[in-house]
């Protein structure tokens, strides 16, 4: 199947669909930008939609307004008094769902009005990402880079993530950087990077019982000093009052995410793929259920990645934290399609691991099928999952997860193909080169 591969998933074809997909998505925004009026789009949505809920958090932090800020009733009578000048038929609301020291932060752009600071925050994303594909740099050698990048922005996760205003930038440096300090074992640091994920707590919580459960006091130092740092921040600006309606307001998450724009079409997790299948016939316990046992079935796929003793043989790091990566979108509860420009990262960390052990020819054949269909599912399945009932990305996730704990265990063995004296193996053209 690896010679197959090689003469069908060449380094050439890999970077020419994606970058054939790219230009069209483009041109096709582009279109649509050239069409819309006073920031709103044919469709009625303002430019950048998402980024609606974080401009009027920021509002609402810098007139001290924190009691609304969670109320779901008075987020909808704000926005359609924003929009009523602009787009009097605007219906519905772009909750925020995020901390308040998030929208504390929104604050700082916020008195830019909505185009200024949209504006602003396009430049700070692409400021992220730049950073991120700098982190990248450091693992990979420069063919490998020049592809990981070129795949990443091509993927529809990565302009729908800049396009909406999302904060899926944010969120891929600090887990890179994350990532970044643990392989150089800085674990202080990697503690205090993670503790920046507090406005994405979902995608902290996994990374955070990983280290606890390997005994990372260190890293766990610096997570308890980046959150208490954080809460302090909060308290001081916004008084104690926002945590405990944060709290509240979280309690009820589950409620709000089957209302109206959060449909489940939309979710790429176990919730999203049990909720499609089973829609209606399958009980929502039911759907629970499966969500919860799928969940499991990842947390010991995990644990298998993650077993025995802290390892420094090359290239088990980097599977061990693509493994981790992967378990922590599967294991979030609501996953959407911009949250998956994350899953460039296990991505890359697999890139890394196979030229450290070229003996994984054969789990790297797997993952590049995987990765493959992944993407071509992320550029077609917004258009048909809910027709369809089908959500894949769950699916080819937990496959790529099963692949890395089976490379973990071929790698801990021992084995001449990981001679530091033999050559590496070029995962896209199947020659090998010193």
């Amino acid at each position: 199947m690896s010679a197959w591969l090689d003469k069908v998933l060449t380094r050439q074809r890999m970077l020419m669909y994606p970058a054939a997909l790219l230009v069209a998505t483009l041109a096709a925004y582009l279109l649509v930008a050239a069409r819309s009026d006073n920031l709103i789009e044919p469709s009625g949505k303002i430019i950048g939609h998402d980024f609606l809920a974080f401009y009027m958090a920021g509002e609402m932090a810098a007139d001290g307004q924190v009691e609304p800020l969670y109320q779901p009733a008075a987020q909808t009578a704000w926005q359609q008094a924003f929009m009523a000048p602009i787009n009097p038929k605007w219906q519905g609301t772009c909750l925020y769902l995020n901390p308040p020291h998030y929208a504390w932060l929104m604050s700082w752009i916020s008195w830019l009005g909505y185009g200024g600071a949209l504006a602003v925050w396009w430049v700070f994303s692409l400021a992220c990402f730049a950073a991120t594909a700098a982190i990248w740099r450091r693992w990979l050698d420069r063919e490998d880079w020049v592809l990981a990048v070129i795949l990443a922005v091509s993927m529809p996760a990565w302009f729908q993530a800049l396009a909406g205003g999302q904060n899926t930038f944010v969120t891929l440096m600090v887990l890179s950087g994350f990532c970044a300090c643990l392989l150089n074992r800085w674990d202080l640091r990697a503690g205090l990077v993670l503790s920046l994920l507090a406005f994405k707590f979902q995608f902290l919580l996994i990374p955070a019982a990983v280290l606890l459960v390997k005994g990372r006091w260190r890293a766990i130092g610096g997570l308890a000093l980046g959150g208490g740092l954080t809460l302090i921040l909060t308290v001081v600006m916004l008084g104690p009052e926002s945590i405990s309606q944060y709290v509240r307001f979280g309690s009820s998450l589950g409620e709000l995410m089957r209302t109206e724009g959060f449909d489940v079409y939309k979710q790429h997790s176990w919730h999203g793929f049990f909720a499609l299948a089973g829609s209606g016939w399958l009980p929502a316990s039911a759907v629970r259920v499966l969500t919860g046992a799928a969940a499991l079935g990842c947390l010991w796929l995990l644990w298998r990645i993650w077993k025995g003793p802290r390892s420094r043989e090359p290239g088990i790091p980097e599977l061990q934290l693509a493994g981790l990566m992967l378990v922590t979108l599967m294991a979030s509860p609501h996953l959407f399609h911009y949250d998956m420009l994350l899953s460039a990262l296990p991505a890359v960390l697999w890139l890394r691991a196979f030229r450290e052990r070229p003996e994984l020819s054969r789990q790297m054949a797997g993952v590049r099928i995987v990765l493959v269909a992944g993407f071509a599912w992320l550029a077609v399945g917004g258009l048909i999952s809910g027709a369809a009932h089908v959500q894949a990305s769950p699916v080819l996730m937990a496959v790529w997860t099963y692949l890395t704990a089976a490379a973990v265990g071929r790698a801990g063995l021992p084995t001449a193909a990981h001679d530091s004296t033999l050559t590496e193996r070029d995962p896209f053209r199947g020659v090998a080169r010193s």
